[in-house]
C-alpha cells in the first residue's frame, strides 16, 4: 500500500545528519529497494535544477545489478529525464524517507512499455526523522486563496490537503500558472473558526492526484516561506486541536 506519510520533496542535509542517516552497505541498500517494490511505495524522480521536474512513479523490478523504475507515458519527458544533469530519487521505506541522486540512467522495455534502469546507488539517505507532524484534512474542509505569480490581480480558491507547521499541499486544476519553484506570496487560509492566516508559499513539487469523486486534480506541495510567529501558532493550535479530535 502506499504511504501517504513521506512528503516527495528532496531533503537538504547538514555535514552531520548526512552522516547519520547514510546507508552504503550494498545488500542493505538492495533490501530497501525490494521493500519499496514490495509495498508499491511511490517514487519521485526529480530531473533539470533544483525541482523543476518531477514524475511520481512506482518500482517495477529490483534486478542483480539494478532496479527498473516505470517511465513517463510522455516520451518528451524521458528524453529531459535521460538529458538531465541532475536527477534524484526519492521514496519511503517504513515510513522514513529514502533520497539519492541518480547518475546513470537508461530507457528500456519492459512488459512492451517504456521504464528506466538505474544501477543501484553506492549509498542513499534514509531519514529517520519527523520534523512536523502532517494533518490530512477531509477533502473540502479548507480552501486556501492564492494569486497566482506574475498577476497581483487573478486568485484562486485551491483545496487544502494536508497542512504541517512547515507547509501544506493543495489540489488545483490544469488552468494554473503555478509551477514547482515559484513563490506565492499573500496566500490566506481561513481556519473553521474564523482565524485567517496570511503567509508566503514556495512550491516544492507538483504531481497528478484522484480526488474521492474520481476526478483528477493537479496537487501542489509547499513549504511556507513568510509565517509569522503569531500565525504559525495559531496554525498549531489548530492542527493540535483537530489531531486530539481524532484520538479515541
Amino acid at each position: 500500500m502506499m504511504n501517504p506519510d513521506v512528503a516527495l520533496t528532496i531533503e537538504s542535509f547538514t555535514p552531520d545528519e548526512e552522516h547519520a542517516f547514510r546507508i552504503d552497505a550494498p545488500k542493505a541498500i538492495q533490501g530497501i529497494l525490494r521493500d519499496i517494490l514490495r509495498h508499491a511505495e511511490r517514487v519521485a524522480l526529480y530531473f533539470g535544477e533544483g525541482e523543476e521536474g518531477v514524475i511520481i512513479t512506482v518500482l517495477l523490478d529490483v534486478e542483480a545489478s539494478g532496479f527498473v523504475v516505470d517511465a513517463a507515458r510522455d516520451e518528451l519527458t524521458n528524453q529531459k529525464i535521460l538529458g538531465s544533469a541532475d536527477r534524484y530519487f526519492v521514496s519511503a521505506h517504513l515510513q522514513a524517507k529514502v533520497q539519492f541522486p541518480v547518475p546513470d540512467v537508461s530507457l528500456v522495455t519492459r512488459e512492451g512499455m517504456s521504464a528506466f534502469f538505474i544501477g543501484f546507488p553506492p549509498k542513499l539517505t534514509r531519514l529517520q526523522r519527523r520534523d512536523y507532524f502532517r494533518l490530512y484534512l477531509p477533502y473540502g474542509l479548507l480552501d486556501c486563496q492564492v494569486t497566482q505569480p506574475g498577476n497581483t490581480i487573478a486568485t484562486s480558491r485551491l483545496t487544502v490537503h494536508d497542512l504541517s507547521e512547515g507547509g501544506m499541499s493543495l489540489y488545483g486544476d490544469g488552468v494554473l500558472a503555478i509551477k514547482p519553484g515559484d513563490e506565492i506570496q499573500d496566500c490566506r487560509l481561513m481556519l473553521e473558526d474564523g482565524t485567517e492566516i496570511v503567509f508566503g508559499l514556495q512550491v516544492r513539487h507538483s504531481s497528478l492526484a484522484r480526488l474521492p469523486t474520481g476526478e483528477e486534480r493537479m496537487r501542489l506541495g509547499c513549504r511556507f516561506i513568510a509565517l509569522s510567529a503569531r500565525m504559525a501558532s495559531q496554525l498549531q493550535r489548530f492542527i493540535t486541536r483537530r489531531q486530539r479530535e481524532k484520538l479515541p
